[in-house]
């Protein structure tokens, strides 16, 4: 038979390996070859117990031996481990829940097992053909309603008299029947709060603290739900260490709101978050989903597939609390309100324990800062599952219990996920044109199965410059290698999106385009400078570009210049270079001007600086500006100074006579002046006559001057009483003895000088400056003989 059975599979191209095994045996003798690249497939969605919502991140397989039924009590799973029944093909679902299994075997009854921790279901595909693809029906893949249809996780809940989180379960989809006591079959076991309890099963159920206070009781479940009970309520030391063992056990915890004093004062969990609890109470608002991390991303999606979010990332959530100020790393943030004026408070994260363990963390716990459930009325004393109804009847599922119900299944998973890391990418400046150094993403795959990332997409100013990712092998991981070039100026964005399997992974991506220079400076400004002098300024030419970059063409305005010399016609990467601005004013006053480039490119944008000086000046006058003088004699002037558009420097001052007129000279009161404002100096120009008078004898000098003061006397004395004659005489005296007096006539001729001022006209010039700018007035000088 086994001859015969094993001709029949070479004659239909049959064959293949199963996973894990070496020879190909069982459902592997039915794995079709086919042919024109065509497959044997089925593809489906996998549904939450309800049938409604899909479920993400659920492993998928055809078995190839018996599964396993899963050991009681809480256990310690390894993520990425095969799951049990000698998996063949395999898969994850996406966020949507669908999913694809190629190669998968041919004929009747092909067994399926989807499976997420210990929700579990087995199911028979009746018919898969050869080549071809097998369209599951919608109501094929859903996870067990009851233990009858497959495995659900044991669940102990410890009801609150403000919140009722075993409805929630209902409305996922559980059978009523599976909420029972402790020992009465139930996979969901009901307990009463130990303070403020919510809703009983009967009389008989008993109170959380026979399960906290008991680790035995508490280790047989996989997973505890600690809702809130109203108030905070201390808890027994002893309970407290049964909680920390039974997470670190491997067992999934959910608390919520005052449920808080599970951590806060219970080590090592007290150091997850920033504990400040009881603070005011917060309105209900708008909370974002952290989507910088994988199962974020996930959440934020499916919140608004199935219509709990209609903007992604935001969900409404209400009866909120604030008990702490932000997680310590590792503990992930899942959600934060937004609400500023409150520093956006966490509403709710996850942590893995055992804590800073560096082996497996297989345990897992959960707290939010929300009710999952708004009851108007108390759940206290009532019985299951009249909590749950109104007027009757089971109402419609809330966004906020939809988010409990993603919860549920992610807390109780054992991973499997593919991850994308880091989640953005930030690559900073970069010029327009050049592209940046590569940075890196890594895509695992945490799968028990291999994995094959169909595509790499990359948008915006990105692009993938490596790409080790096709097929990935269970539990590798693969590189992609992203670079920027910008192609515009500003913030730039983008996203990578990496799809494997139907799951849809997204890193951001960030980076600014920058001009490919830059300048010292955006402004020159030279001050004061002379009329026609020259100054120059230095800026430098700074590379911002990972490559040579040519030198633009410079130009200015105004009476400015620039010289690019010194930087050649290219500047090497992230180098720098000096640039020379000149200004030469041709006029006074204020003056401005541009430096710019003539390339409008972007990469060249932002060259530009304001240039600023003011041209400065000086006049000089003689006032008066001409005299006469008789030789030998001194005549003055004034020289006014008067500065011009701010003119402020040290002007020097010196007087020359014209040639020719070596006896004469030209002495100034002041030499250096300061004309902050019109200023002056004077300007005293002596002459030397040609004759001196050397005095007269006997009859001269002072006795000529006495006898015209005599004959003065006389005359006036005797004006009435003389006659005219005398009158004439005395006059005729006085005049003599008045010129003689003055012409120094002494009968001798006088002694003439050997350099005199002869008759004539002669120019003075006065001269100012002040090192660069000359300034001259000059004084027109008339000598006469004596």
């Amino acid at each position: 038979m086994r001859r015969v059975l094993a001709l029949l599979t070479i004659a239909l191209g049959l064959g293949a390996k199963a996973y894990g095994q070496t020879a190909c045996t069982g459902l592997c003798l039915q794995q079709a070859i086919c042919t024109n690249n065509a497959t044997t497939s089925i593809t489906g969605v996998v549904y939450a117990p309800n049938g409604v919502d899909p479920l993400p991140n659920v492993t998928v397989y055809v078995p190839n031996a018996p599964v396993d039924a899963f050991t009681p009590g809480v256990s310690c799973p390894v993520v990425g481990a095969a799951p049990s029944g000698s998996p063949l093909v395999g898969t994850t679902t996406a966020v949507d829940g669908s999913f694809t299994l190629t190669n998968v075997p041919v004929g009747s009854n092909i067994p399926l097992v989807i499976v997420s921790g210990r929700w579990r279901r087995q199911l028979v595909i009746p018919s898969v053909t050869a080549c071809t693809n097998t369209a599951l029906p919608s109501t094929f893949a859903v996870m067990p309603q009851n233990q009858s249809q497959g495995d659900i996780p044991l669940i102990a809940i410890a009801t609150g008299s403000s919140d009722q989180v075993e409805c929630v379960l209902r409305k996922v989809g559980i059978s009523d029947s599976e909420f029972t006591d402790v020992g009465g079959g139930g996979r969901i076991n009901i307990y009463q709060g130990s303070n403020s309890p919510g809703a009983l099963i009967d009389p008989a159920t008993p109170s959380e603290t026979a399960l906290m206070s008991n680790a035995a009781a508490l280790n047989a479940y996989d997973m505890l739900m600690v809702p809130c009970q109203g108030a905070q309520y201390i808890q027994p030391a002893g309970s407290l260490a049964n909680m920390i063992g039974f997470a670190n056990a491997g067992g999934r915890v959910y608390s919520s709101h005052f449920s808080y004093v599970w951590m806060y004062n219970n080590p090592p969990f007290n150091g997850v978050a920033n504990w400040d609890v009881n603070q005011s109470s917060l309105p209900d608002g708008t909370a974002t989903v952290d989507t910088s991390f994988t199962a974020g991303q996930t959440l934020s999606q499916w919140l608004q597939l199935t219509g709990a979010s209609t903007t992604p990332g935001q969900i409404a959530i209400s009866t909120l609390k604030h008990d702490l100020n932000g997680v310590i790393a590792p503990t992930q943030s899942w959600l934060a309100l937004n609400d500023a004026s409150a520093g956006n408070p966490i509403m709710q994260f996850v942590f893995d324990t055992p804590i800073g363990a560096v082996a497996n963390q297989c345990g897992k716990v959960l707290f939010n800062e929300y009710h999952v459930e708004n009851p108007p009325t108390s759940p206290k004393g009532m019985t299951f599952p009249n909590e749950c109804l109104s007027g009757g009847v089971t109402p419609p599922m809330t966004p906020q219990e939809k988010l409990l119900e993603y919860s549920l299944f992610e807390l109780t998973s054992e991973g499997g996920q593919p991850s994308l890391m880091p989640t953005s990418l930030a690559f900073g400046p970069e010029a327009v044109g050049f592209t940046t150094a590569a940075q890196t993403v890594t895509w695992t795959n945490n799968s028990s199965f291999a994995s094959t990332v169909s595509s790499v997409i990359v948008n915006g100013n990105f692009s993938v410059s490596s790409n080790t990712c096709s097929a990935v092998a269970a539990g590798a991981s693969c590189q992609i290698g992203v670079v920027f070039t910008p192609q515009a100026l500003g913030a730039l964005t983008g996203t990578l999106t990496v799809v494997s399997s139907g799951n849809s992974l997204a890193a951001s991506l960030s980076g600014t385009g920058t001009p490919g220079f830059s300048l010292s400076a955006t402004s020159l400004s030279f001050g004061n400078l002379d009329v026609g002098a020259t100054a120059a300024q230095t800026l430098t030419l700074t590379s911002l570009a990972t490559g040579p970059l040519a030198v633009p063409v410079f130009t200015t305005t105004g009476p400015f210049a620039v010289n690019t010399t010194a930087c050649g016609a290219t500047v090497p990467a992230l180098a720098s270079c000096a640039i020379t601005v000149t200004f030469n004013p041709i006029a006074t006053g204020p003056l401005s001007g541009t430096l710019g480039v003539t390339s409008s490119a972007p990469v060249y944008s932002g060259l530009t600086a304001t240039l600023t000086g003011a041209g400065v000046d000086f006049s000089l006058s003689l006032i008066p500006a001409s005299g006469t003088v008789v030789a030998g004699d001194t005549v003055t002037s004034t020289a006014t100074l008067t500065p011009i558009a701010g003119f402020a420097a040290n002007v020097s001052l010196t007087c020359t006579v014209a040639s020719g007129a070596s006896a004469t000279t030209c002495g100034l009161g002041t030499t250096t002046l300061v004309p902050g404002t019109t200023v002056t100096s004077s300007v005293s120009v002596a002459t030397i006559s040609q004759f001196t008078v050397i005095g007269y004898s006997g009859f001269g000098g002072g006795a000529l001057w006495l006898v015209a003061a005599v004959s003065g006397w006389l005359l006036w004395t005797e004006r009435r009483s003389a006659g005219t004659l005398v009158r004439s005489g005395l006059i005729v005296v006085l005049l003599a003895a008045m010129a003689l007096s003055m012409s120094g006539c002494s009968g001798k001729l006088p002694t003439q000088n050997s350099v005199y001022t002869g008759p004539g006209n002669y120019t003075i010039t006065v001269t100012g400056t002040d090192g660069f700018l000359v300034r001259s007035a000059t004084y027109s000088l008339k000598v006469t003989a004596k």
